[in-house]
């Protein structure tokens, strides 16, 4: 993914790269590398957003305030629609099954699971 790619992806969420988003997005790089040159800085940098995203909503703990609450909203969109454009189906699936895992244990009261354990996971499901 080209630099202005990049940032025009983070438009708005320029503050998160610093906050955690850049290592998440770093880490994820390795789980892509079986996939094309050019949809590997989209599906690392969609799986980073979602682990963004379920952090700033707070899931599992008390509800966050809304401002943090509408910015992981907003990971959470453009992580789908990069994976809506660059993901085979079998790993959007995955990726939604892996957010209704984590949503679900937190909605019981029930520790979830590692929200990047199931992550990487759902990037092998091609």
């Amino acid at each position: 993914m080209s630099v202005h790619l990049l940032d025009r992806e983070l438009d708005r969420l320029e503050g998160l790269w610093e906050d955690g988003l850049s290592d998440a997005y770093r880490s994820y790089l390795d789980a892509v590398a079986a996939y094309e040159p050019a949809l590997q800085p989209k599906l690392a940098l969609a799986a980073a957003l979602v682990e963004m995203g379920l952090r700033l909503q707070g899931l599992g703990g008390p509800a966050a305030a809304p401002p943090t609450l509408l910015m992981g909203d907003l990971c959470l969109a453009r992580s789908s629609r990069l994976l809506a454009g660059a993901a085979p189906q079998s790993v959007q699936i995955t990726f939604a099954r892996a957010i209704e895992e984590m949503s679900a244990a937190a909605a019981a009261g029930r520790a979830a699971p590692a929200t990047r354990e199931l992550l990487l996971r759902a990037l092998e499901a091609r």
